[in-house]
């Protein structure tokens, strides 16, 4: 009866480790990416960044979507951002996609802002370059573009970084779109 009794636990656990050796050596699949998300845009001072030129300030922006491969979400970006003309910001730096179960996509974000258009418009394009849990060593690229929808001057202090107010500007709040792949 004992060795009948092992003979059954030896053959269970083998089966279980079976399942999780299979379950976790699966290749990656890559899933297109698409959501509707809305947020706040924050230009807090100057970016400390030496590789960003002078001038160059901090941002940080916070918002939530909803988005196919991860569903309700919440994410941070944070970037150093600078003007190349009167009406044209640009930017790069970080941000974290934080899904509802807790597993994350971490980002390498780009963003152009244009402000000769009323309202004003952006796009950003995130690298995926890793994630938590189930984006544990993800890959990709998403792009998204959109509107900001709050403030009376898109940046009513123009470009001149003398200006010492810990919040360069009121809180912009957008909306946009997102579209494309993530591997994982």
């Amino acid at each position: 009866m004992r060795r009948l009794f092992a003979v059954t636990v030896v053959v269970l656990l083998s089966s279980a480790m079976l399942f999780v050796v299979v379950y976790a050596g699966g290749d990656p699949v890559t899933k297109p990416s698409k959501g509707m998300l809305t947020g706040t845009l924050y230009i807090l001072g100057p970016c400390t960044d030496p590789s960003f030129p002078a001038g160059a300030f901090q941002t940080i922006n916070v918002g939530k979507g909803r988005i196919t491969v991860v569903g309700e979400s919440h994410f941070l970006v944070t970037y150093c951002t600078y003007f190349t003309s009167d009406t044209t910001m640009v930017g790069s730096g970080w941000g974290i996609l934080t899904a509802a179960d807790g597993d994350a996509i971490h980002l390498s974000a780009d963003v152009t802002v244009d402000l000769s258009k009323t309202p004003p418009e952006w796009s950003e394009t995130d690298f995926v370059v890793g994630g938590t849990g189930r984006f544990e060593g993800a890959t990709g690229s998403i792009d998204s573009h959109g509107i900001w929808t709050l403030g009376a001057d898109s940046f009513p202090f123009g470009n001149d970084p003398s200006i010492p107010p810990l919040l360069l500007q009121a809180p912009q709040g957008w909306v946009g779109t997102s579209e494309g792949e993530i591997t994982y």
